[in-house]
């Protein structure tokens, strides 16, 4: 495995890890009722999740597709 491969699956797995943290917090806007709020991370889901490439995405799990369904995305 050369570095150029390395990298890009830690830019996967960071982006992956963002993903989760911007899900999560968009359920805790919704859970609070900050539209404004809500509104912008949703916006900054859909981002990252168009950042992340397709071998970095077989990396999702169970809980995460759950999450991101519950957050409108799919």
């Amino acid at each position: 495995m050369n570095i150029d491969t390395l990298d890009m699956e830690d830019r996967g797995t960071e982006l992956l890890a963002l993903a989760r943290l911007v899900a999560f917090a968009l359920e805790s806007a919704k859970s609070l009722d900050a539209e404004v709020v809500e509104f912008c991370l949703d916006k900054a889901l859909r981002a990252v999740l168009d950042q992340i490439d397709e071998p970095s995405r077989m990396m999702l799990t169970t809980s995460d597709i759950t999450l991101m369904n519950r957050s409108a995305l799919c």
